[in-house]
């Protein structure tokens, strides 16, 4: 009935080859359902006979129920009959009630499996799937587009109920009179080929809009709520407005497109109805002109299976329709999980435990994906105990620098060394489990600032205390209403630029690291702001190896060795007494920041 590509059949089963236990009894209750919905109608037609007086046509279906006559104590044939209608009625309602709490216990236990298994792929993917992929296109797959796997079981388990039903109800009918179940299956298989071109014209088209314009809607509302205040500054509001109004427009365009056509089936079944009824009537009427009276309850039966039969029909009908209409989501879904692209970086089995000799790169050659060599043949030392600085231009390539060493990235030659040890051969939780990084974008969420210095791991509140006051950070908590439970706001919104920089050095220093990493942690403040923050910066680096990157060269001035990068080289390096006396590019970076 709902004939579909290898593909399509690929990726249903890709989602349900995991729950065959569940799925074998879903199908072994549909089972129930239709066989005992069966013989509902199959008992139609001796009531009937009885009712009008006629003698009931045998066939294998009415000889099964009768053997059960014999068990109910009453004389009155017709009255056996109606109990035994009424029984099998009981039947059917109660396996339906069973048969759709394990259905929809099972569909929601593999919509949870599911969502939590794209946010697991998303969380372990590499750091290029978070570049190349928008933010709302990421919220989208994970929050919204497994209800369409909703859609799709649902679909399943229900085809299974109505196909068993409507094969073992054609059966019945086949065997009281193929002549008249001929023309029911005539209109059965045009009433078919018609969804068929609407689902495959029409529905599967709409469907691919509607996936399109529901991810640009996500899209759009996390970039508008991203950059609320620089939309209401610059006065952009009114680009965003009718970016977003024509986006909606165009997704409800195709809605109600699908919808309208996918109502069509329901509507043309009622035709479909009366003229298999009407056509089974005048068939028999004009075959068997003289023997009519005593087909009434054979014309009677076929009206009750014609019209328990089609509803059916229109539903895989309408059911291939859904299935199109939701199926490039579903692919959607299919082709994150299964796309390996994004799973390059490997981890390896060393574990880190200490930091014991300088942090190396050597020789490395990197270039982002589809673009030139951003580091060819670069070497640095970190040095053990030591604060190290990287200055250079922007664009030089020094946040790559950092991204490499948190293995964000992978080298695509040479290598990242410590210990002596190439950084791939470790762990890389453990490695990180090492290191405390603050970066010039500070990652704020909507939480306490004790939960956020915490960051989702487990801390007394002693030590969140002490490394909130070696962060500078504790003065501005403890003048906040709720001191350490104040809620922040999205974003950190409700605190400053310098007191986020405060929260996010307290949770790098809570962790205790033996290296820190400051990515340009200062270059948004304030001149107050950066020296308070410095301060804490300079009162941490004593107790670990430091690597600063710096774009304000005031907060590298006591650095070890300062580092100058150009186009992706190291052209200088020293202490900055020995750069400024050299008048190289380090001199001309730090006048320029003197005028």
């Amino acid at each position: 009935m709902m004939k579909l590509k290898g593909n399509t059949l690929r990726i249903i089963w890709f989602f349900l080859s995991r729950y065959k236990i569940e799925f074998t009894l879903l199908i072994t209750l549909a089972a129930l359902v239709g066989i005992f919905e069966t013989f509902n109608v199959t008992i139609m037609y001796p009531i009937l006979s009885n009712s009008l007086g006629s003698s009931s046509t045998s066939n294998p279906f009415l000889n099964f129920v009768d053997r059960f006559l014999t068990i109910i104590p009453i004389n009155d044939t017709l009255v056996k009959y109606c109990i035994l209608f009424v029984i099998l009625a009981c039947f059917v309602f109660i396996f339906k009630l069973v048969y759709f709490f394990f259905s929809t216990k099972i569909t929601s236990k593999i919509v949870l499996d599911i969502k939590q298994e794209i946010f697991n792929k998303c969380v372990n993917s590499d750091y290029q799937f978070f570049i190349d992929n928008k933010q709302g296109e990421i919220l989208y797959q994970i929050a919204t587009a497994p209800t369409f796997i909703a859609q799709l079981l649902n679909i399943i388990s229900s085809v299974f109920v109505e196909l068993i039903l409507s094969i073992t109800v054609f059966m019945l009918l086949l065997s009281m009179s193929w002549k008249a179940t001929i023309i029911i299956i005539i209109g059965g298989i045009g009433y078919y080929y018609l969804t068929k071109y609407l689902s495959t014209r029409i529905n599967y088209q709409s469907g691919m809009k509607q996936f399109e314009y529901s991810q640009k809607e996500t899209v759009a509302i996390s970039e508008f709520t991203s950059g609320i205040k620089q939309i209401k500054v610059f006065e952009t509001i009114p680009y965003w407005k009718k970016s977003f109004d024509d986006i909606i427009h165009a997704y409800w365009y195709y809605y109600r497109k699908n919808v309208f056509w996918g109502r069509v089936p329901e509507i043309l079944l009622i035709l479909v109805l009366y003229l298999s009824i009407g056509g089974t009537v005048i068939f028999i009427k004009l075959t068997s002109p003289a023997s009519f009276a005593s087909t009434i309850p054979l014309i009677g039966t076929f009206a009750f299976a014609v019209f328990l039969i089609l509803p059916k029909l229109a539903n895989f009908g309408n059911y291939r329709m859904q299935l199109m209409n939701g199926l490039p989501t579903i692919e959607s879904i299919f082709n994150l999980l299964k796309n390996k692209k994004y799973n390059k970086i490997k981890n390896g089995d060393k574990q880190f435990t200490s930091l014991k000799s300088d942090l190396e790169f050597r020789s490395v050659t990197f270039a982002h994906k589809d673009r030139d060599v951003l580091l060819n043949n670069f070497s640095l030392v970190i040095q053990k105990d030591k604060i190290t600085a990287l200055v250079g231009q922007s664009g030089s390539g020094k946040s790559t620098i950092v991204n490499l060493l948190l293995r964000l990235y992978d080298v695509n030659d040479g290598g990242v060394y410590l210990n002596n040890t190439n950084i791939k051969e470790y762990d890389i939780f453990s490695f990180l489990d090492k290191i405390g990084y603050v970066s010039q974008e500070t990652f704020i969420y909507n939480a306490s600032i004790k939960e956020n210095i915490a960051f989702g791991d487990t801390y007394t509140d002693q030590e969140i205390f002490e490394a909130a006051k070696l962060a500078n950070a504790d003065d501005f908590i403890q003048k906040l209403p709720e001191k350490y439970d104040t809620i922040v706001g999205d974003r950190g919104m409700k605190v400053s630029g310098g007191e986020k920089q405060r929260i996010a050095i307290a949770r790098a220093i809570i962790r205790k690291p033996e290296i820190l990493i400051l990515d340009e942690a200062t270059s948004s403040l304030d001149n107050v702001s950066e020296n308070v923050v410095q301060k804490a910066i300079n009162e941490v680096s004593k107790n670990c190896t430091t690597f600063i990157i710096a774009h304000r060269l005031s907060t590298i001035q006591n650095a070890d060795v300062i580092y100058v990068m150009d186009g992706g080289k190291i052209i200088e390096n020293g202490t900055q007494k020995q750069l400024l006396s050299q008048k190289g590019k380090y001199w001309e970076l730090y006048n320029i920041q003197q005028k």
